[in-house]
């Protein structure tokens, strides 16, 4: 914008350059204020963010190691139901052989007593 005033015209485009500097100057530092207002914002969200993810990985790991432990215990409660019950299976097996066993010497004798019986009946006959 041209003046044709010599004398006025040189000092109003003056002013307007340095005005227009000025309000430039000030727009480019209100944007590079909002820009490291973001950029803070940012940055505080990534470190909320961040702590939360701490925290949840945190809880993770704590219930990982309540499952872990409980499973553990629960895995050596039925170790120990199952040795207990292998026990009794062996201590029935011994029970039952020896019980065949006796059974066996039973019949046996049975059987002897019976022939005994036999051969007196047939010698007291003749």
């Amino acid at each position: 914008m041209q003046f044709h005033n010599p004398a006025l015209g040189l000092w109003i485009l003056n002013s307007l350059q340095e005005t227009y500097e000025a309000k430039r100057n000030e727009f480019l530092g209100e944007l590079q204020k909002k820009e490291e207002e973001m950029r803070q914002m940012f940055v505080m969200r990534v470190k909320e963010k961040e702590a939360e993810l701490k925290e949840a990985e945190k809880e993770l790991h704590e219930k990982f190691d309540l499952l872990k432990r409980t499973h553990q215990e629960e895995k050596k409660k039925v170790e120990d139901k199952k040795k207990e019950l292998e026990d009794e299976v062996n201590n029935f097996q011994k029970k039952k052989a020896a019980a065949q066993l006796l059974q066996s010497q039973a019949q046996q004798s049975g059987a002897q007593q019976t022939k005994k019986d036999k051969d007196k009946k047939n010698a007291s006959f003749t």
